[in-house]
């Protein structure tokens, strides 16, 4: 056989055996109205809040928030809303925000409707597909100081957001907290190596109640694939793989014979 052919038949193997996938970082962009949102009756008066908002990139991955606060009896958490601000990003509205808003070019200025932690800690949950690192969060804008924390959801048991509700902060079960990544630069860069479905982002430390910030966006990468570990019995498909390169080597030494 002709090194060319053994080369190109190596090749093909190679490809072929190969089952890892890289990972590559992507991104979403909150600056828009979501790809599906549900509409909720919260607490502000003059803007539209949602209980879930669900944003699509270019790329067809999907990624699905919801809001939360520790605004109920004893400071334990409890759902809160989720507000577009046009070209700033995302705000949080709670039951300590003001319902004297203060509106700008249709969309509510005052600090309180932006996502914060001054009265309460709001926070937003983010939920993905399949396993996911969170890599940076980008602010549409920023006031005071905008400290934000970092948490993922990390236990082997099945997620459910009474993992949040009803709880506070401080004991949360199954989280965990990935760090805190103080103010101001934007985009805030939070690489790590923990995968997860479900993140929680908060600004903080909630002893300082002085971070106000809009959610523009945020990148991260999905888990890379990998192939299962070897056993020392070929998969189905490569021994196929194998049988066809077998015969094109015969055919082709059979036809150099001839």
């Amino acid at each position: 056989m002709k090194k060319k052919s053994l080369k190109i038949l190596s090749a093909a193997l190679l490809i072929g055996l190969s089952g890892a996938a890289s990972a590559a970082s992507t991104s979403w962009s909150f600056t828009s109205n979501a790809t599906s949102s549900t509409s909720a009756a919260g607490f502000a008066s003059q803007v539209a809040e949602f209980s879930s908002m669900t944003y699509t990139n270019g790329a067809g991955n999907s990624v699905t928030m919801n809001a939360f606060a520790n605004t109920a009896t004893n400071a334990k958490i409890e759902a809160a809303y989720l507000n577009y601000q046009g070209s700033s990003g995302l705000g949080v509205t709670s039951r300590d925000s003001s319902t004297n808003d203060e509106v700008v070019n249709g969309y509510l200025n005052n600090p309180q409707h932006s996502f914060d932690n001054q009265g309460a800690v709001e926070s937003i949950l983010f939920s993905f597909s399949s396993a996911f690192t969170m890599e940076q969060l980008d602010f549409g804008w920023t006031t005071n100081d905008s400290d934000i924390q970092l948490y993922a959801y990390t236990s082997q048991n099945a997620f459910t957001t009474g993992t949040i509700l009803t709880k506070d902060y401080s004991t949360l079960t199954g989280w965990t907290k990935i760090g805190d990544f103080t103010g101001p630069t934007d985009p805030r860069l939070t690489t790590n190596s923990t995968y997860s479905r479900y993140w929680l982002v908060t600004p903080g430390p909630a002893s300082d109640k002085l971070d106000y910030v809009k959610l523009a966006g945020i990148t991260g990468s999905y888990k890379p694939t990998t192939p299962p570990p070897s056993t020392g019995v070929p998969e189905p498909e490569s021994l196929a793989l194998v049988g066809v390169a077998l015969a094109g080597m015969l055919l082709t030494r059979r036809r150099k014979q001839t």
